[in-house]
């Protein structure tokens, strides 16, 4: 399935290969945390991502009744380690260009900057359709990280 992240005013918004909106995600900036609900047009909450800051910056992410937690790590690349799952990333997040596989080898999803008719913004290739949501809460959490830390990279 392909999928487009795009920037959104504070959120995000998720489009399908039809320029459809398929998700959205607001922004809600509390006292020691933000918080991120991805929801699809009817209103219907799929994953809701917190992003807190202690000590370092990390990801929970709670959606198909699991919750997930995600910790940034600079290795020969710059990747989560991914906390509740098998999944492991191959490429550089901080490029925008990365997968996630399970512990096979096989690929969960794929992420890659893109430009085109629906704007600028990341296409993601989900290819295990019953993982869709945590797949977009991860790449949703990447885009967050990088512009927490004053980049872009998802083009408004």
């Amino acid at each position: 399935m392909k999928l487009f992240l795009k920037r959104d005013g504070d959120g995000f918004v998720v489009l399908d290969k039809n320029a459809n909106v398929r998700y959205t995600v607001s922004l809600m900036t509390e006292r020691t945390s933000q918080k991120l609900v991805i929801e699809t047009p009817e209103r219907k909450v799929v994953s809701v991502i917190s992003n807190k800051n202690m000590m370092l910056r990390y990801f929970s992410v709670k959606c198909n009744k699991h919750l997930y937690v995600l910790v940034p790590y600079m290795g020969e690349c710059f990747a989560f380690v991914i906390y509740g799952s098998t999944y492991r990333f191959a490429g550089n997040m901080a490029e925008g260009r990365f997968s996630m596989y399970d512990v096979d080898k096989s690929p969960v999803m794929t992420q890659k900057q893109c430009w085109g008719c629906m704007g600028d913004g990341y296409e993601l290739n989900i290819y295990v359709n019953e993982q869709e949501y945590f797949a977009l809460s991860v790449a949703i959490c990447a885009a967050l990280y990088l512009s927490c830390r004053g980049e872009n990279p998802v083009p408004t």
